[in-house]
């Protein structure tokens, strides 16, 4: 069409038949084009102009510093982010940049709409050395131009309508909104590296797609090494790249680069029933095993060890953590080996059981097992472990007070302690009444002491026919062993509750205390606990949950010092101790569909909404000192046995 062309020759009918002509050979629509159906909205003097711009490009030249949009060819431009989506835009709101926000909007071409999806990365270039790396939180549809669709007829012409796509793309504007992430830019040694998103980018600028690893990884702070947690995704697809494997894998930062090991500042993994918690457990643990992975003592930052893994199992599932999974084959142990992803049966995997009459073990376990017992000796340091959650403060006072005078006792006799002698102490008549004479103890309260406490479950418990316990600590927690501690083959709950805070306690009692024994200071622990909510509960639950809480808390605030770090697995965060739960630093989100678990976990809105859709094997990972939050989905084989 010639620049010249003379609108008054030609009648509207005349001229809108031509322009549609040029409108069916440019493959812009097929749409019949109507003089008196536009004539009201459409300047045709400016459309024919635009026109001219599109037909006749070698006429167009940019101004100095800027982009037109009629420069852009969508079809062949490309960057190493691949092919455009669109442009930024200032047609429909200001470009805005400031201390609270952004408002940076893109019009995206037709034939890229279909791959919009609502959190996903993009960058924009801004024509130097750096670029504005975001993600889209907002897509929307507005008119080209005006007509109200809202009506009866125009609805029946759509629905009874013939022809597949009812809806011609180029009636609408299809525009997203930019969240800025940060800013892209290489350093001196030509190293990508981040920093705030503090400029804004011109208008018209292309909008890409990131398909670069390396970029991603930066963009989000992604660590390009540790231990691996699973790939990046969005809206439960995983984000693919130009790299092999094409994957973005989502590593915990596992060194001393820029502060400590994030395991010694805690994990948590909570999920509701069925969502995967213990594969995804399960895979993760083995990360921790992987044979160069090492921590300095305390003592001596030049002595490096590696970690000691111990697991309290109330299912025995994680016992077959010594087994290979028979079902991964070469490929995907190639690409396990492209991303640094520990697989295998770990062979330093043992089964401690704890000895307790007339249970015995008869689980999946094919690691070596050692038995156990808890003497009562250890008592006299945690009475609380034969407190009961029925007994009232003066009972507890008074239990207190017989532990003291028995261990006093027997020290005097030179006698062992055992539980069966304290048990005699205690119920001897003559000793009752000396103490409720002298008033000692009370009547009442020692009757309930009697009662409540001297229990057979204490009988089956303590003083067993096996090793006791401090006897085994260096065959317990080994460096670069796996130690785990099934209960499910105990009936009685309140034994298997008893031995999981016995083993917490002793672990936490000797890290903590200067006087701790050697072996288990010198060691770094990763103490995993399954359904923690049972034994950290913030609403107490039993006397011995109440008393191991006061000690976790400290030791959640000395774990990285300590060189303990704790992996707490539940379907009930909300029911975890807030003191305790706020010190976790790393929290991996699986699907809750509890508002009060929701809530306790404490992530930003836009992905709390998403946490109850999370499909199995998705999760949130929202870990402040690692990276930006982001999704990601777990892999779909278990690097070990998982039956």
């Amino acid at each position: 069409m010639p620049n010249d062309y003379d609108f008054e020759k030609e009648s509207l009918d005349e001229l809108a038949g031509k322009v549609q002509k040029l409108l069916n050979e440019s493959g812009f629509g097929s749409d019949s084009f109507n003089s008196e159906s536009y004539s009201d909205s459409l300047d045709l003097k400016s459309y024919s102009g635009s026109l001219d711009s599109k037909f006749n490009s070698d006429k167009f030249s940019d101004t100095e510093g800027s982009i037109g949009l009629d420069s852009i060819d969508f079809q062949s431009i490309e960057s190493d982010s691949g092919s455009a989506y669109g442009i930024v835009t200032v047609g429909v709101e200001k470009l805005e940049i400031n201390d609270y926000g952004a408002s940076i909007v893109g019009f995206i071409s037709s034939e890229k709409r279909s791959l919009i999806r609502l959190g996903s990365y993009i960058s924009v270039p801004y024509f130097d050395d750096e670029s504005l790396f975001g993600k889209i939180s907002k897509i929307e549809y507005r008119q080209e131009y005006f007509s109200d669709d809202a009506t009866e007829i125009h609805s029946n012409r759509v629905i009874f309508g013939s022809g597949i796509n009812r809806t011609n793309e180029f009636d609408y504007k299809f525009l997203i909104y930019i969240e800025p992430i940060c800013i892209l830019y290489k350093n001196k040694d030509g190293v990508l590296q981040r920093r705030m998103a503090d400029r804004i980018p011109k208008p018209n600028s292309p909008i890409y797609p990131v398909s670069d690893k390396a970029m991603i990884q930066t963009g989000l702070n992604i660590p390009s090494a540790g231990v691996f947690l699973g790939h990046l995704s969005v809206g439960g697809e995983t984000v693919k790249t130009n790299n092999v494997p094409p994957t973005v894998p989502y590593y915990l930062r596992n060194d001393y680069s820029i502060g400590d090991p994030l395991i010694f500042r805690h994990v948590l993994v909570c999920g509701s029933t069925g969502t995967g918690k213990t594969f995804l457990t399960k895979n993760i643990l083995r990360q921790f095993m992987e044979e160069d992975n090492t921590y300095p003592l305390r003592k001596d930052k030049s002595i490096k060890k590696k970690p000691c893994l111990v697991i309290m199992d109330p299912q025995d599932e994680y016992c077959q953590m010594i087994e290979d999974n028979e079902l991964l084959d070469s490929h995907k142990k190639f690409n396990f080996d492209s991303e640094n992803i520990s697989y295998g049966g770990f062979k330093d995997t043992f089964t401690f059981l704890t000895k307790v009459s007339g249970q015995e073990y008869t689980g999946r376990s094919k690691a070596v097992q050692k038995s156990f017992t808890i003497p009562f000796s250890y008592i006299k340091s945690n009475p609380w472990i034969m407190e009961t959650a029925e007994l009232s403060e003066p009972q507890k006072l008074g239990l207190e007070k017989l532990i003291e005078d028995y261990f006093e006792y027997e020290r005097k006799i030179n006698g062992i302690p055992k539980y069966k002698s304290f048990k005699e102490f205690v119920e001897n008549p003559v000793r009752k009444q000396g103490y409720v004479e002298e008033g000692k103890i009370h009547e009442s309260s020692y009757d309930a002491i009697l009662r409540k406490v001297l229990i057979s479950d204490f009988d089956k418990f303590f003083d067993q026919s096996a090793q006791p316990i401090e006897e085994i600590f260096e065959s317990v927690f080994k460096p670069g062993q796996i130690s785990v501690f099934p209960t499910e083959y105990i009936s009685s709950p309140r034994i298997r509750d008893l031995i999981v805070l016995t083993i917490m306690s002793i672990i936490v009692d000797n890290k903590l205390s200067t006087s701790g024994n050697e072996t288990i200071k010198d060691t770094p622990v990763i103490l995993a606990l399954d359904e923690a909510h049972r034994y950290l509960s913030k609403d107490g639950g039993s006397v011995q949950s109440e008393r191991i809480i006061h000690k976790f808390a400290e030791a959640v605030k000395q774990g990285r010092k300590e060189g303990l770090g704790l992996f707490l697995i539940t379907q009930d965060p909300q029911d975890i101790q807030p003191e305790i739960l706020k010190q976790v630093n790393t929290k991996i989100i699986l699907n809750l569909n509890n508002d009060a678990a929701i809530n306790s976990v404490k992530v930003p809105k836009e992905y709390e909404k998403k946490i109850p859709y999370l499909k199995k094997g998705q999760m949130i990972i929202y870990s402040p000192d690692n990276s930006d939050i982001v999704e990601i989905t777990g892999l779909s084989d278990c690097v070990v046995n998982h039956k």
